[in-house]
């Protein structure tokens, strides 16, 4: 008698036959090589019961194992979905924050511009516009001085 998919799974399912049978040795369990028959005989022997009750025992033993693997399976790709449409329900709260924080930095510019960059560039202008022989000779005063402190520092560098 086989159970299908049994030599497949056997890799899995021969823990659960060791803890149910725990006098059988994992050398034993290792030359079985997934044969249902070989594992019958092997219980049978081991354990002196009959036949009919052993191979019962793990055809309903490895039902419950299939069954369990399935829900699993199934949790697992259920647990992935979730996974998957929760990050991306959070990477588009994240772009619409990044977004109510940009609006937010922008307009804090624009207000830092109008309260304070414009009226001082306005009245660096208005006082230009009244002395301009003074804002020239200012300009050409702090040219010469920054002409000067390059030149200090360069000639200490050779």
């Amino acid at each position: 008698m086989s159970l299908p998919r049994f030599d497949k799974e056997w890799d899995g399912f021969k823990g659960h036959v060791a803890v149910k049978w725990d006098k059988i040795e994992d050398e034993d369990l290792l030359k079985i090589e997934g044969s249902f028959d070989k594992l019958v005989s092997l219980i049978v022997d081991t354990y002196g019961e009959k036949k009919s009750v052993i191979e019962t025992g793990l055809k309903e033993m490895y039902k419950s194992y299939l069954e369990n693997g399935e829900r699993l399976t199934e949790g697992l790709n259920e647990m992935r979905e979730n996974i998957s449409r929760n990050s991306k329900d959070m990477a588009a709260n994240v772009r619409a924050k990044a977004g109510e924080y940009q609006e937010m930095a922008k307009e804090r510019i624009h207000k830092i511009r109008e309260e304070n960059i414009e009226p001082t560039v306005q009245r660096s202008e208005e006082y230009i516009k009244l002395h301009p022989f003074s804002a020239v000779l200012g300009a050409f005063g702090v040219g010469m001085l920054l002409g000067g402190l390059v030149g200090l520092l360069s000639s200490r560098k050779e």
